[in-house]
């Protein structure tokens, strides 16, 4: 998708969803300040379930698809009835707990009439709220209630590229945010309490960065304080969520010795969704269930046991047979000692909208340690593995303005294809903040174990903008980091400030060359070049800078009234900027970063590449491109107010 053809944000007004947005307030900010929530009571509450359903029960039940593909007609979900009693009286007799149901899959169909378009159960063939009908017949049951959510919605394109998406052109932009919170807010305050919120296509396909975690957890945490939240993403750290999703089918179980809450999926028949092939296979077996069972008790994790209802809205005989089996058989361990103290937390992060490093491997810079992305034998990292790089290595992370309350970093050390001796883990840094990423403060030195586990710091609660990790000492003489989340745990963080200044007029000079952006010829034509020039005091050369309210910023041209973008969604090294009208894209939003002398580096959203000057040129018409960041002057620039 290019800003000449239809934009996302015009599609979200043909389909209604920008209306709807705007009656939905709050969606971003206005929670609570503090959540009354016992993370340790809560998590103890999700093992002690032990044994729970889960109902694969969407559109690909009818195309015969385990992903079923996006943008189908919604009346192919037909089923004759739907009964959810009967799920519920099986799982009883399973002796099961609870139930988590997909209220909607990759493809986007939604098991409730939702407000945001028309792939839902009120434009189906079977014009009734399927969730409504399970958190009821489960409750009836005594049974607790959990959902699913996919964050991937390839009919609304909530989308990127990468992470099974092969296209160039997808990528995550603002108006997703309002079609993820607006659904993710209809589920939790519609159908009671929800115990368990698990989120998939998140982690694995755009990352926890683009669609901000931290907006999604702070909407789930203010409607339900005591939900807790699961992400699948192929980790056996507490990392993507609360608690530890273990997926059994791609070989993710729950290893020995585990003591981190979790759940651990599986299928009672061949797919996650029903198939032709499912009422005439033999499901899993009742001693498999049962060793199941055993295996996860001792290891704090619940059994989440996927049964698929069919094409009738019910489940098939030979699985509710095979449940009443394994409930005559199975009995929970009520000797199991109390979970153990779980680790400590960011319970409120803060997303970061840019990352600087003093060093890295091509193709693992810092953007890595932010994005948040994790599937199965897959990780981003900031590496500084080779080159003949030594140690000490810094990372730099932007939190799109200053907040308060900011006292606790994470950090994941590498976890796919480990030698448990030279991975890069750090085991001694230094941990410093800064309110104008320029004067900074040490706040914590650390000494940590080498080992894959998940690692925490803190200090006292302080207005953080920047954090800053020096790194001293790692494994194999190399810094390697999956992530970093970076936060509050006593207290949500608030938006104290951001930089630049809104509504004010601003140049923007090299640091190498001197001159300034120009748009060529004082055009105001969309894909006009934006080049650098000697300043005039023209219009066309001056800038102001718009937040968007999730700090980055649109750069707009005082002659033109239009966009500083990335030309062509380019993604690579060299791509060329120019104007466009606003179409509230990413490839129009930067990340202005201070660095030392009054400069900054102005980051692409879409891109995570840097605005430069190539080549260093100092000659009058150098078309601006953009480039890894490498520290390099040309990749500098001075705001100056004009």
């Amino acid at each position: 998708m290019t800003t000449s053809g239809l934009s996302r944000r015009g599609f979200l007004a043909a389909t209604g969803i920008a209306a709807t947005a705007a009656a939905l307030p709050g969606l971003t900010a206005g929670s609570p300040s503090a959540f009354a929530a016992d993370t340790q009571a809560n998590l103890s509450n999700l093992v002690n379930l032990r044994f729970g359903m889960f109902n694969h029960f969407n559109l690909g039940t009818f195309t015969d698809e385990e992903w079923a593909a996006g943008g189908q007609s919604p009346a192919k979900f037909a089923p004759s009835s739907v009964d959810c009693a009967q799920w519920a009286a099986a799982a009883a007799a399973a002796k099961m707990s609870y139930g988590v149901l997909t209220t909607k899959h990759h493809d986007g169909f939604s098991l409730w009439p939702t407000a945001f378009g028309t792939q839902n159960v009120a434009y189906s063939g079977y014009r009734q709220d399927v969730v409504r009908q399970y958190v009821d017949a489960f409750r009836a049951r005594g049974l607790r209630v959990g959902l699913y959510y996919s964050i991937w919605d390839r009919t609304h394109t909530i989308q990127a590229y990468g992470g099974h998406v092969g296209d160039q052109t997808q990528s995550i932009e603002p108006g997703d945010m309002t079609v993820v919170l607006g659904q993710i807010r209809e589920l939790l305050t519609n159908y009671g309490t929800i115990d368990v919120f698990v989120t998939d296509g998140y982690a694995w396909q755009m990352g926890q960065q683009q669609i901000s975690y931290q907006e999604v957890r702070n909407l789930v945490k203010s409607l339900q304080p005591d939900c807790v939240m699961v992400d699948h993403g192929a980790l056996t750290q507490p990392w993507l969520g609360d608690a530890i999703y273990f997926e059994a089918p791609l070989g993710i179980r729950a290893p020995a010795g585990n003591t981190f809450a979790g759940m651990q999926g599986e299928t009672i028949s061949r797919g996650w969704f029903w198939h032709p092939h499912t009422p005439t296979e033999a499901p899993r077996s009742r001693d498999a269930i049962l060793a199941d069972l055993g295996d996860l008790e001792p290891k704090y994790t619940s059994y989440l046991l996927n049964c698929p209802p069919n094409r009738n809205g019910r489940l098939d005989t030979n699985i509710v047979n095979r449940l009443a089996e394994v409930g005559a058989a199975w009995s929970p361990n009520n000797s199991r000692p109390p979970l153990p103290a779980q680790p400590l937390r960011v319970e409120w992060p803060v997303n970061a909208v840019a990352a600087y490093a003093s060093s890295y491997n091509p193709g693992e810079s810092a953007y890595h340690a932010i994005d948040n992305r994790s599937d199965r034998n897959f990780e981003t990292c900031w590496s500084t593995w080779g080159g003949g790089r030594t140690l000490p290595q810094t990372i730099t992370i932007d939190l799109g303005g200053v907040w308060s309350n900011v006292s606790t970093l994470e950090y994941l050390p590498k976890q796919w294809n480990r030698t448990n001796s030279t991975d890069g883990d750090i085991t001694a840094a230094t941990i410093s903040t800064s309110t104008d990423g320029v004067a900074f403060t040490t706040v914590a030195t650390v000494n940590w174990a080498a080992n894959g586990r998940l690692k925490l710091a803190e200090w006292a609660n302080r207005d953080v903008g920047f954090v800053r990790i020096t790194v001293t000492a790692a494994t194999g003489g190399y810094v390697n980091v999956n992530g970093v989340h970076i936060g509050g745990r006593s207290a949500r963080p608030q938006l104290v400030s951001r930089f630049p200044v809104a509504n004010t007029v601003y140049r923007i000079q090299s640091r190498a060359s001197g001159k300034v952006l120009d748009v060529r010829g004082v055009d105001t034509a969309n894909g006009t070049p934006v080049h650098q020039w000697s300043w005039l005091n023209q219009a066309n050369q001056k800038w102001t800078f718009i937040a968007t309210g999730d700090g980055y910023f649109k750069i707009r041209d005082q002659n033109s009234g239009k966009l500083l973008e990335v030309g062509g969604l380019s993604r690579v090294n060299g791509g060329t900027m120019n104007i466009w009208s606003d179409a509230n894209v990413h490839q129009q939003h930067w990340a202005v970063t201070p660095i030392d002398g009054g400069y900054h580096i102005l980051t692409n959203r879409l891109s995570q590449r840097v605005l430069e000057v190539p080549g260093a040129s100092t000659a009058d018409g150098t078309v601006l491109d953009q480039w890894d960041h490498n520290g390099a002057g040309q990749q500098q620039w001075r705001l100056i107010q004009s």
